[in-house]
Order: C-alpha cells, then structure tokens, then sequence
C-alpha cells in the first residue's frame, strides 16, 4: 500500500551544482520522513539532472522532471500540478531546510487547521559569511503595527497600507495547503523575474488568516550568479509581471481598492531592479520605464531612485561595504571616482546547518 505524501516539497533546479546536494540532503534528513520531493530540472547545462537522478536512484521520494529552460514560474507551476502531497513547500535548489522543518509546520497545520503558515528564516551571506535573520513578528510589528505575538495570524487587511509592498514576497517563506492553492488557482507568473511575487499577492488576497511560525527553518543562500543577483534576465520581465498583476486584480474586482498600492508597488519594484542591473542596462531600462508609465509616475519613480543617492560629503569620499550581487566588496569614492575592491568569500559556519 503507497501512503499518499504529507508534504509535497517542490524544487526548481537550474545550474545549481556546487549546491543541490546540500539542498537535498536537508530533505532526505528530515524528522518527518512521509513527504515526496518534486524536482524540475529547468534545462541545466551542469550536472545538477546526474545529482538529481542519484537521488532519485537510491530514494524513490525523490521524483525528478525535465522541461526546455523556461524559468522558475513555469517549473514550479509544473510541479504544482504533479504534486499529491496535502500540503505544499517550496525550497530553492541553493538553500537548504533544518531538519526539522516538516515536523514543525506539520504539527502546527494540525494545531490551527491553516491554510497558510508563515514561517521564519535565515540569510546567509556567501562572499562575507555573514547571516542575518529574518524575523516576520518584528517586521509586521515595525512596519505594520500588527502584533502577531498577540494574535497568531493576519490578512492583507491587517496591513491597512503596504498589502502589495510586503518585503517578503516570496513562496518559500510559507507553507500551504494543497487545497487552498486549487481553489484560489495561485499561479506563478511566466517570466524569470518577480515570477514569485504573483503567486504570493494571490495568496495574501485570499487568505483568510495567514498563520505565524515563530521559528527559524528557512536558510536562504545569497550568492553571485543566482537569479536575482544576476542580469541575465530580460528588460520586458518586470514589465510582464506588473501586467500579470494588473490583470488579477482586475479579475478578482480589487483594481480600483487597491490602485495605489499597486501604483507604489510598481514604483518601488522598478526603481529597486534599477539599483540591480548592470551599468550597461540602465540607459535602456529607463528608456523602458518611461514608455511604460505616465508621465507622472515615472517622475515618483526617479525620485524614488535619488532618494537612495549618496550625500554630497560621501560623493566626495567614502569607504562602504556592499553587497550587490552576492559579493562583499570594499566601495572607496575620492572625488566622485570609485574603486571597487572584491573580498574573499568565508566559509560558512555552522551557525546555519
């Protein structure tokens, strides 16, 4: 007799050989064993299928798929459709689970009869070897005045301002239902930017209580060469996305409540992604954002950027520590000239495993 999975842990995988290993050894590890792990080789061109593949070999939870490289929505959406767990996690194929991370939200789905918990998590800075924690409780508090140590769940109504701006937007800072996730059909966007941050506007809008885990089980990986440190992704992605938003807010008749939050929402993600790309880029993405926004809201849009702009005194020197892109670096500015020195990167410590 074939026991129906408990969890359903859904995992696309791109290029990630120095690190899927790892990743899957928190799975096979952990204290809860009824789970299946649904493995999306997007195309890689390393040896992340072979790995994947032994793992499939000597562990038959682990099931592994194949698709033409078409980005981490498509996949995950792919796997949400193959998935027979109850419930539903996501894990990105460079970051890695504490052992006893099914066993926790498991106990506590039972606890609360949820259909979403939420959960902390830890990041982990490959190039410094630093960590920093990610705590929802406190964020929710300072930004929001939601007091989820009074109250052990929230909705997007709670928040009052800032539904759409909520920094976590991400799928693998929660744990989901199987059911809820059918009947709200949430789905990730088709493009290889902001694709997660679709499915969790579609979560947060129909989720009556998100329930909170007050505890670290997440490890998330910030690395050169990742997707959303890198520039390998299109002009046209974001744009893409906004519009996939733009229409499911229509469809679910809250365009009108929630157009200015969507319009803050667009001019806080554009002018971050700014901040991201390579200097090379910059000329034509804004070519492309004032083609795409009024007037107006391109202006809010550039005085979004100057506002994360250097004083006069640091134009003239500084020394900073920075983070793009993954890598620790050294910025030193002498009369508006910069020098960029790389840091070497620290192995990591066994804070996080």
């Amino acid at each position: 007799m074939v026991l129906t999975p408990l969890f359903s842990i859904i995992i696309p995988v791109y290029n990630v050989e120095p690190y899927l290993s790892e990743c899957l050894d928190s799975i096979a590890s952990q204290t809860l064993t009824n789970f299946e792990v649904i493995c999306v080789n997007d195309g890689s061109t390393d040896n992340s299928l072979s790995i994947l593949e032994e793992y499939a070999k000597r562990d038959n939870r682990f099931k592994v798929f194949t698709q033409e490289n078409q980005g981490v929505g498509v996949a995950r959406n792919f796997a949400l459709e193959a998935a027979q767990g109850k419930y539903i996690m996501f894990v990105d194929p460079d970051d890695w689970i504490e052992e006893n991370a099914l066993e926790e939200i498991y106990n506590y789905f039972i606890k609360t009869d949820a259909e979403v918990i939420e959960f902390d998590y830890k990041k982990y800075f490959e190039y410094s070897g630093n960590w920093h924690y990610l705590n929802h409780a406190k964020s929710l508090k300072k930004d929001y005045g939601v007091d989820l140590y009074k109250k052990a769940y929230y909705n997007w109504r709670d928040l009052k301002r800032g539904a759409l701006l909520r920094e976590e937007l991400h799928a693998w800072t929660r744990a989901y239902t199987k059911e809820f996730l059918d009947r709200v059909e949430a789905k990730f966007a088709p493009v290889r930017l902001g694709e997660d941050h679709l499915f969790c506007i579609i979560v947060l809008l129909n989720a009556g209580k998100i329930f909170y885990l007050d505890k670290y089980l997440y490890n998330y990986r910030c690395r050169e060469g990742s997707i959303v440190n890198s520039n390998s992704c299109k002009l046209n992605d974001y744009f893409e996305y906004f519009e996939f938003v733009k229409e499911y807010l229509i469809k679910i008749d809250l365009y009108e409540q929630l157009k200015d939050e969507f319009k803050n929402h667009l001019n806080v993600c554009l002018a971050w992604h700014y901040k991201i790309i390579s200097s090379d880029m910059k000329k034509a993405y804004l070519l492309k954002c004032q083609e795409y926004l009024t007037r107006d809201e391109y202006k809010k849009m550039l005085s979004e950027i100057k506002r994360c702009n250097r004083s006069l005194f640091e134009h003239l020197f500084s020394v900073k520590n920075d983070y793009s892109f993954a890598i620790k670096r050294k910025i030193i500015t002498i009369l508006g000239f910069k020098i960029k020195i790389k840091m070497k990167p620290k192995s990591k410590t066994a804070e996080g495993n």
